[in-house]
């Protein structure tokens, strides 16, 4: 009895052993060890390619004892990798025929750049074999003359007498000059469909990658630029201009272009006097909220609090953004929606402007405090944009909050109320008789949540 004992346990052993082996190897075959060969391998260049064309290849893989598995194909350019793909191979023997690799045309790509491409074939055991093959790549031909294409309209932009990278259009003859921002796209020929190469939209505005005709176009945006000429690097696919950028100053501070945009944050003391420099139009530019302007001596006084602010002014908007962007209720309230704007001047922009936005100062009011629980914001309001009706609410903060008030009924409306309504969800709304204009909002939080008034001072068309 004991010997039967004996066997059943050793042949247990045996059986577990057997599964365990079998259960490391997920019951795959193991091969042999043999590496990978390549043979006839063959491309289509012996030395160059242009850029934006294609590099083929021909080659003949062979393992001897393993089952191939993939082919791994990587175009560099120095060290650093352009492109990759795996190619699957099965069996033992394995033609490839004229195998495409394209070869992209890319920003700063210098002349006859040196490249290469790595094959490396690998077996299902993970052996592998590679062959590396050395090559140049050549600029594309670029013509003496390209062609910007915005706004449906078509522009030569010539190649430059000095750097025969460069590409510029003619000096504008328009008393604006070119658009600061547009968005367009650049060919080698006038008809997009007929162009070799075409630059269009990058991740970057004033920047351009190659594209398809129908691919999106790049952003040109040099808005607080008087734009002369246009200008286009094929080395760098970068977008220039050739102009003048405004030298603005408020208190001897500059304001420094950025993102569209001048910018500064400024310490301002309340009831100083200080002036304003650059701006060509200064008595539309200057807030209402935060300055009193006096015209016998050109002069400002700031009139809020103590304190340092930021500053936005938009050349195109001609108008200034005092702020501060952190600010929450009660020390600000703000002002979201859409057909309206801060500037005393409505533009056209906003015509088609959806509105609604919390992380841009141009579509937004910053309702600042100009006494024990008042505060002010003036803006100019209109109903001839594309939703034939303006809607604005009040904020606590920049994340859509309400939490601190400012819930508006029917009773809280004073002053120039004509054509003006509370809206469904407690701001206001243009309703029938209003009349465009710049108004004054001044509103009154002594009386707690859900019983704010809001008085309307009607001051321009």
């Amino acid at each position: 009895m004991m010997k039967h004992n004996n066997l059943f346990l050793w042949l247990l052993g045996l059986t577990v052993c057997w599964l365990a082996s079998c259960s490391e190897e997920d019951g795959r075959v193991k091969y042999p060890y043999s590496c990978p060969e390549l043979s006839g391998l063959q491309f289509s260049t012996t030395d160059q390619t242009p850029a934006a064309d294609s590099l083929y290849f021909s080659v003949k893989i062979h393992d001897p004892e393993t089952p191939l598995s993939t082919l791994e194909v990587k175009l560099m350019v120095g060290e650093t990798l352009v492109s990759s793909q795996s190619i699957r191979t099965k069996g033992t023997d394995v033609s490839i025929v004229e195998k495409g690799i394209y070869i992209p045309f890319v920003a700063d790509l210098e002349e006859n750049q040196e490249a290469k491409v790595v094959l490396t074939a690998i077996n299902v055991e993970g052996s592998e074999v590679s062959q590396t093959f050395d090559f140049h790549i050549v600029r594309p031909q670029i013509p003496e003359v390209l062609y910007l294409h915005y706004n449906g309209e078509v522009v030569e932009m010539a190649r430059s007498a000095e750097n025969p990278y460069l590409y510029l259009t003619e000096v504008s003859g328009s008393e604006e000059g070119y658009p600061m921002e547009l968005t367009g796209k650049i060919s080698t020929t006038e008809s997009l469909d007929d162009a070799e190469l075409i630059w269009g939209a990058a991740e970057k505005s004033n920047t351009a990658v190659l594209i398809e005709a129908s691919g999106p176009s790049f952003a040109f945006d040099y808005r607080d630029w008087f734009v002369e000429q246009i200008t286009f690097d094929v080395m760098t696919f970068k977008l220039g201009v050739v102009g003048f950028q405004k030298n603005l100053k408020i208190k001897e501070t500059e304001l420094i272009a950025s993102e569209g945009l001048f910018r500064a944050q400024i310490s301002f003391t309340q009831g100083e006097e200080f002036e304003m420099s650059g701006f060509e139009d200064v008595e539309h530019a200057y807030n209402r909220d935060f300055f009193s302007y006096n015209p016998d001596n050109g002069k400002f006084t700031f009139l809020r609090k103590s304190g340092t602010w930021e500053i936005y002014y938009s050349s195109k908007y001609n108008y200034i953004w005092v702020a501060r962007m952190g600010d929450v209720a009660p020390a600000c309230f703000w002002l979201a929606g859409h057909g309206f704007t801060s500037a005393p001047i409505w533009n056209t922009d906003y015509d088609t402007n959806d509105g609604w936005n919390m992380e841009d100062i141009l579509q937004l009011g910053y309702i600042v405090p100009i006494g024990e629980q008042k505060y002010q914001t003036t803006v100019y309001l209109s109903n001839t944009h594309k939703w034939e009706s303006f809607e604005i609410e009040i904020y606590s903060d920049l994340q859509w909050n309400k939490n601190k008030g400012m819930l508006l009924q029917e009773g809280s409306l004073s002053g120039d109320t004509d054509g003006i309504e509370i809206s469904a969800s407690n701001g206001i709304t243009s309703g029938d008789g209003f009349v465009p204009g710049y108004y004054r909002l001044t509103f009154d939080t002594s009386q707690g949540v859900g019983k704010e008034t809001l008085h309307i001072e009607r001051l321009s068309d």
